[in-house]
């Protein structure tokens, strides 16, 4: 077979198809070839897609064009944006991707090729690449020589293991300046799941962290030693929970203001639409009615109406005549965009109201016009070349925003429907149905 050293983009996407429609034959032992041969062109065409990514980022990654404004957005962020639209990816992934990818051709040539060979996974070559960050490219080339020879076969873990003895071997003050470093940037993140709970992240130097480990184990030990019929595992989480908030999650009745939406039907019993909390995620219809009741039991529930439309649970326009979203249309706009940004791809939490069509183009602060983003997204949105609009009608339907970047990549962003509607539950009358669908409860 010739070699071919330029693959237009539509012969690349009729291989893909071609792959699509792969018919599965033979004997376990072609089955096998088969898979590792695929594993061979999916390692490879990670390869292609670093030196694609690279390339593209050299050509568009431009000075800045100044721009009116309190803040310009880095190039590097439209750069990422129309990556990441091009890879499934949110606008973070996409600037990572293009950051990784120009550190892998510059500095890592030689883990590229093992890419390349099919003897690293693309998620293992990224993996390198992010830990060598704090070296400087001389550094890095170095790590790279000395890793070569030992990269095929290696596990994620060996793998990891193999590059940190390599930083430490070639850059032990670089090493000594990011434990410094990471011991100064101690933080709490937090992370929800998707049954009902949540995880709490602390990142903590090794002798804090021993001293928590030591005192939630101690505590688990007392409740053992005393008939607790919680696990150990419990017991560490509510400990946590009370020495941090002072409140006993065990005894203690939570404050339910958490924006917990929920149809009526739900709330009376009488459907299985899940509840939004707001910001994190959905829960069983079961479990929000008893939060609610648990909470009015305690007088620390509150009830109030919110107005949607019967057939696609969307939230009723609402309009300000100030230039800035807050108040009762801020939370309007946190409500019905769900709590997360509207930027396709990204799952970041709302920090910034966004005026749609600007105000200096004309654009009305209205629920029409905004749209909930995070602070990545609203200052990516002010890029030259980058342009918004409110897909008509938004008044009878999902609110939904067009976008198109600099380079035409389109893109279309569809708030979620509120629950509600239908949900399996009793038989009601029409008058009942459209009442049950008018009215949500957020408490």
């Amino acid at each position: 077979m010739a070699h071919r050293s330029d693959w237009p983009a539509e012969e690349l996407h009729a291989l893909a198809d071609l792959l699509g429609d792969l018919t599965v034959t033979g004997g376990p032992v072609d089955l096998l070839d088969g898979i590792e041969a695929l594993e061979r062109i999916k390692s490879a065409a990670a390869g292609a897609q670093v030196l694609l990514a690279a390339t593209f980022a050299d050509l568009a990654d431009t000075d800045d064009v100044p721009a009116t404004g309190r803040r310009t957005p880095p190039r590097a962020m439209s750069v990422g944006a129309e990556v990441a639209r091009a890879t499934l990816a949110s606008p973070h992934q996409g600037e990572q991707r293009v950051l990784l990818s120009r550190r892998l051709r510059d500095d890592l040539p030689l883990a590229l090729a093992a890419l390349a060979r099919g003897e690293l996974t693309e998620d293992r070559a990224f993996a390198i690449a992010r830990e060598v960050a704090h070296l400087d490219p001389d550094q890095r080339r170095r790590v790279d020589d000395d890793l070569a020879p030992r990269l095929a076969g290696l596990g994620d873990v060996r793998l990891r293991q193999a590059v940190r003895r390599s930083c430490l071997t070639v850059a032990a003050e670089a090493e000594a300046r990011r434990h410094r470093r990471a011991r100064a940037d101690r933080r709490v993140t937090t992370q929800r799941l998707d049954d009902g709970t949540g995880r709490l992240v602390a990142t903590l130097p090794l002798e804090d962290l021993a001293a928590v480990r030591a005192a939630l184990d101690a505590a688990a030990a007392s409740a053992r030693s005393h008939g607790d019929d919680r696990t150990d595992g419990q017991v560490r989480a509510d400990t946590l929970v009370a020495r941090v908030t002072g409140r006993d999650p065990v005894t203690d009745v939570a404050p339910v203001r958490v924006n917990l939406v929920i149809g009526v039907e739900s709330l009376l019993g009488d459907g299985t639409e899940p509840g939004l909390v707001q910001g994190e995620g959905f829960l069983p219809a079961a479990l929000c009615t008893d939060l609610v009741r648990r909470a009015s039991s305690a007088a620390k529930a509150a009830l109030r109406r919110l107005f949607a439309s019967p057939a696609d649970r969307a939230l009723v326009a609402m309009e300000s005549t100030a230039r800035h979203f807050d108040g009762a249309l801020a939370e309007l706009l946190d409500l019905r965009d769900g709590g997360t940004c509207r930027t396709s791809g990204c799952n970041a939490a709302i920090r910034h109201h966004d005026h749609v069509v600007p105000v200096a183009r004309g654009g009305s602060t209205t629920a029409a016009n905004g749209q909930g983003l995070c602070e990545r997204c609203n200052y990516l949105k002010e890029s030259p070349g980058w342009t918004s609009w409110v897909i008509e009608p938004p008044d009878s339907g999902l609110h939904e925003v067009g976008t198109v970047s600099e380079h035409l990549r389109l893109a279309r962003s569809t708030a979620p429907p509120l629950p509600g509607g239908p949900s399996g539950g009793i038989d009601y009358s029409p008058a009942e149905r459209r009442l049950a669908s008018l009215f949500t409860l957020a408490s």
